[in-house]
């Protein structure tokens, strides 16, 4: 490849970065995709290559094409493998697992996340073991296990925080993109912090914890890391300041369609239709049509992580407004997807909905199975009932 090329495939670079950063996304990915295409076709350029894959597979992503972006990711994990690069390595299995948990397959995220793990603990200190002891809470929480959670978020703050200080000497972008990436693991594991204290009853402590998330994902444009933190606060509020719900939802979901992230958008619509229906008389009007927009971005996008969530909100929705059977068809389409999951937020709803669905049919055998099923959650996960009414689905 000549000079010429290489410095075009570089400026190419360089014009998705600054598009990534404005959130032109669709403009980020062609550049690096024209990037990708000039760059392989040049010797000893294989680093800048692995680079450039990776900043699409961080794209793409968010925006839906999972299939992309887990091609993109496990191409570049082989070459760090090869190149016995173990932190980049642990990174990208960290990526990988994402993708798989939002596919629903929380099996090989957790066998992605140990192999994350088993590459950097025992080796010195590294910012990635912080990312990596988030994500492990973070998976804690979801399963059911705050005291676990609790513990892993504490061992990513211990990890992340005293790097996200500014050092005395000039700073230079290495150094300020390494506090990002620090503070990126601080916000996260303040969020899951704050969902576990949730989960056991201390929410004033909860909610604190995920507005210092929010805090610190804003002060370093951590927009994904924020838009996590008010899907939760949206959640918190609506049991303690309700007035701020819908509004923090709505905040969420603007920034979340900003920058792309389409996941998050469905999380927050799900929130927002459970605020509008619990808080106003706008229930119909808008919170169902902002949880069927949540269930039709689940089924785009193949997130069958989430999928449930949806289902269970309009279930609830049409329940409470009179039509059973399309309210027992959502629960029972959730159901299928929730007892192969196994999460105490999405067992309880479902179970509880159906038990009461049955109930006003006079099928008291089986509104009494669906009882007995939802006490039994809750009983195994040391949670009360009302924990999990009032606060539905945290993230």
């Amino acid at each position: 490849m000549s000079d010429e090329k290489l410095k075009g495939a570089r400026y190419l670079v360089a014009a998705g970065d600054w598009a990534r950063g404005m959130y032109a996304n669709d403009d980020a990915v062609r550049h690096y995709k024209s990037a990708l295409a000039t760059l392989r076709e040049c010797d000893g350029c294989e680093e800048e290559q692995w680079a450039v894959r990776e900043r699409l597979g961080d794209l793409l992503a968010p925006m839906g094409d999972r299939a992309a972006a887990l091609a993109h990711y496990e191409a570049v994990l082989a070459a760090f493998a090869t190149a016995e690069d173990r932190p980049a390595q642990a990174r990208l299995q960290r990526k990988i697992a994402g993708l798989y948990w939002e596919a629903g397959d929380r099996a090989v995220a957790l066998a992605r996340l140990q192999a994350g793990l088993s590459l950097l603990e025992g080796r010195g200190e590294h910012i990635e073991l912080a990312h990596l002891y988030q994500e492990m809470g973070r998976l804690a929480f979801r399963s059911g296990d705050n005291r676990r959670a609790i513990d892993w978020a504490q061992r990513a703050l211990a990890q992340a925080e005293p790097l996200t200080t500014p050092s005395p000497e000039p700073d230079t972008p290495l150094d300020a993109e390494r506090r990002r990436t620090a503070a990126s693991a601080v916000a996260q594991a303040y969020n899951t912090l704050g969902v576990a204290l949730a989960r056991t009853g201390r929410l004033r402590d909860a909610v604190g914890h995920i507005e210092r998330s929010v805090a610190v994902a804003e002060a370093h444009d951590l927009l994904q890391a924020a838009c996590r933190g008010y899907t939760n606060l949206g959640v918190l509020y609506s049991a303690l300041d309700p007035k701020r719900a819908i509004e923090t939802c709505t905040h969420g979901l603007e920034m979340a369609k900003k920058i792309g992230d389409l996941g998050l958008q469905s999380r927050l619509n799900t929130n927002l239709a459970v605020a509008y229906c619990a808080l106003t008389n706008r229930c119909e009007e808008q919170g169902l049509s902002a949880a069927q927009a949540a269930l039709d971005l689940d089924r785009q996008l193949g997130q069958l992580d989430h999928l449930a969530v949806p289902l269970i909100v309009l279930g609830q929705i049409h329940q409470c407004h009179g039509d059973p059977e399309l309210a027992l068809k959502y629960y029972r389409e959730a159901l299928e997807l929730v007892e192969q999951i196994g999460e105490p937020q999405l067992l309880f709803p479902c179970y509880d909905g159906l038990a009461s669905l049955y109930l006003d049919r006079g099928d008291e055998p089986q509104a009494e199975e669906f009882m007995v099923k939802a006490q039994r959650v809750c009983e195994e996960a040391g949670l009360e009932p009302d924990s999990l009414v009032v606060l539905p689905f945290l993230e």
